[in-house]
């Protein structure tokens, strides 16, 4: 009785590890959908001062992020000259995050409409987005973390353009399926900076539409040495490895949070060079990146929602994403996404494509 009454315990159905994630996920998705209700029932101007406040008390309590903040708010002001106070800048940016964790929450509530009048375009025009896909190579809108920037990504979608959105993880992963649900339940199309994601990419450009990256920091600190701000950093080579290898187009766009609506600019498009020498061609793009971004968060600093150092207080050893060897290190992932620095004693920042220059080079002279 006893060993049938155990064999029968260990017989009992256990979820699988593919049934948890599956239930996770659908508990995140329906955490999301609940507060999506909640917080639309709450009147514009009355969730607009609620968020401001927990803006300011999130600033009070998250000394590690208010010194980040800090930290690259004064980076650009000593850049760009702005003598606006530090502390009134800081404080606006946390509760522009506020804000905008607000507007991402009640984005399945709004109409198609309501995106598109919502949002000004102060800057460039909305031909220049057409022009790019009369050229059939399709775009890539390269951006930072400015304004109510999910929100941009809707009216676009709004207007017709199809977005492949590329977004790293950040937190845990059961508020990141409700924020990833959230942010692609208008149409937008969101994939991770994994292999499946350059490929979604890649196949988006070859559809003749429109990727976005948020290229302000090098978030798996990974990226390509330049100098931003003033300073040097790294910067994460994605968007320009990936325009050179399809021939698309890379657009700045900026928004910014404006007293009624959205405020959008569209930048001037431009090509990264296919010559003969990867790095030089990688370093101009990224180069070219930099000065765009430069621009538009200067113009936008009390918007600039990034809550990590962009400028470390230590060099950092890049890290690798695959093992060295590992089936995922493909041809494709080295010219297009991943191709990261190889690390040697005494020379942290050789290139996996000077290690093959060197070793194709005859030893002795």
């Amino acid at each position: 009785m006893f060993r049938r009454s155990g064999s029968a315990r260990q017989s009992n159905p256990q979820f699988r590890r593919e049934d948890r994630r599956e239930f996770r996920y659908q508990l995140s998705v329906g955490f999301a959908v609940l507060l999506s209700w909640l917080f639309w029932l709450v009147p514009g101007p009355i969730r607009g001062w609620i968020a401001d406040r927990c803006g300011d008390f999130f600033l009070l309590v998250s000394s590690t992020y208010a010194r980040n903040v800090r930290e690259n708010v004064e980076t650009v002001q000593h850049f760009s000259g702005d003598s606006r106070s530090t502390d009134a800048l800081v404080r606006s940016i946390f509760r522009t995050s506020a804000r905008n964790f607000a507007d991402l929450i009640t984005i399945p509530r709004h109409s198609r409409s309501s995106f598109v009048q919502s949002v000004q375009l102060v800057d460039g025009s909305w031909g220049t987005l057409d022009r790019v896909l009369e050229a059939g190579n399709g775009g890539l809108l390269v951006t930072g973390h400015l304004g109510c920037f999910d929100y941009i990504g809707q009216a676009l979608v709004a207007r017709g353009y199809k977005l492949t959105v590329v977004t790293g993880r950040t937190t845990s992963r059961f508020i990141f399926d409700g924020v990833t649900w959230l942010r692609g339940s208008r149409g937008l199309t969101m994939v991770e900076p994994t292999p499946s994601g350059v490929r979604s990419v890649m196949r988006a450009a070859r559809r003749n539409e429109f990727a976005v990256f948020l290229a302000d920091r090098d978030f798996f600190q990974n990226g390509y040495d330049v100098t931003f701000m003033g300073r040097d950093t790294t910067l994460p080579p994605g968007p320009v490895r990936i325009a050179r290898e399809t021939g698309a187009p890379i657009v700045p766009v900026f928004s910014r949070r404006a007293r009624r609506g959205h405020e959008f600019k569209i930048g001037d498009p431009f090509h990264v060079d296919r010559g003969t020498d990867v790095k030089t061609d990688i370093a101009a793009g990224i180069n070219r990146v930099a000065r765009e971004l430069e621009r538009g968060i200067a113009d936008s600093l009390d918007q600039w929602v990034m809550f990590q150092r962009v400028w470390p207080e230590e060099q950092h050893v890049p890290v690798r994403v695959f093992p060295v060897g590992s089936p995922l290190e493909s041809e494709l992932l080295e010219r297009v996404a991943t191709a990261l620095p190889e690390i040697e004693p005494r020379q942290p920042r050789r290139t996996r494509d000077q290690s093959r220059m060197e070793r194709s080079e005859p030893s002795g002279s």
